[in-house]
């Protein structure tokens, strides 16, 4: 894919971005949303939806994704300088690059079947990026996994660990979100629902999945893990469960969308177990799409 088909250029979204120190936090807005209510929740939009805003946006989020997939190889370096340099890689080195761009987002230049699955996982990588970059008073992050490199990988989709002073000592709080995409029209009720009713039934198994996978972590959080389970089966104070949905700005709710959610998740009753969080963008399809521009931009 060449950079002509990109309204604005890699290497200007790379400007873009390093204007705001490749935080994709410095380019949209966080507006809290009934926060007396037992499940608050936060919208959050672009700033001014600008071209250049939504490139620095989309480029840092493409750039991530290589990052943590190729970071460890020579695929992340060979992938930025041509994608940088809008020069399109060949032979050894495109196919070192390929098998990092090919789950989710398919390869140029017709993708794969599964396009609905696109906007659906960079909206994860949306989640996952705000939740890195958030500040949250008295709160020290502690562990952030990744997105997997599949949409259809079975488990929680977002899990999140806190440290924050407890008297004298400190201690370890973890929240499991659950995230969806809504692209359609009307109204993200039954999706927020959709994702609860699926916290609720499968919660337990997600946790379980997350404390073998990080079970032989040191100190704390490895002492987390081997309580995680039965932390989140007794509703722990400790513990906590989001909704994360991406959609639409015309489909954003306006303030009672996630006041179905204790209804799912009744155990779930001390202050700031529930949360849950909106990201609105004009045309979100069309936002993860350019996402895949850039991926696809080094091809």
């Amino acid at each position: 894919m060449t950079e002509a088909n990109l309204v604005v250029s890699a290497a200007e979204a790379d400007q873009a971005a390093a204007a705001g120190a490749y935080a994709v936090s410095a380019f949209m807005t966080r507006t809290a949303k009934a926060p007396a209510a037992a499940c608050p929740w936060e919208l959050i939009g672009f700033a001014d939806g600008s071209a250049q805003e939504r490139a620095a946006v989309a480029w840092i989020i493409a750039d991530k994704i290589m990052t943590e997939r190729a970071g460890h190889c020579r695929g992340y370096q060979l992938w930025r300088d041509a994608a940088l340099k809008g020069v399109a890689l060949t032979g050894d080195d495109a196919r070192l690059v390929q098998p990092f761009i090919r789950p989710v987002f398919g390869l140029p230049p017709k993708g794969n079947e599964a396009e609905d699955h696109v906007p659906g996982h960079v909206g994860e990588w949306l989640w996952y990026l705000l939740t890195h970059e958030e500040q949250l008073r008295g709160h020290e992050l502690a562990l952030l996994e990744a997105p997997s490199w599949s949409v259809t990988e079975g488990g929680g989709d977002g899990f999140v660990v806190h440290r924050i002073p407890a008297g004298s000592d400190t201690a370890l709080i973890f929240k499991l979100w659950e995230i969806k995409k809504f692209t359609g029209g009307g109204s993200v009720s039954d999706t927020i629902t959709k994702a609860a009713t699926q916290l609720a039934n499968r919660g337990d198994e997600y946790v379980a999945k997350i404390s073998w996978a990080n079970s032989k972590l040191p100190g704390d959080l490895g002492l987390l893990m081997t309580e995680l389970t039965e932390l989140w089966m007794r509703a722990d104070p400790r513990g906590g469960a989001g909704v994360s949905v991406s959609t639409n700005m015309a489909t954003a709710p306006k303030r009672a969308a996630f006041t179905q959610v204790p209804t799912y998740l009744p155990q779930l009753v001390h202050p700031g177990q529930l949360r849950g969080l909106v990201i609105a963008a004009e045309d979100f399809t069309a936002f993860a799409t350019q996402v895949r521009g850039y991926l696809w931009s080094a091809l």
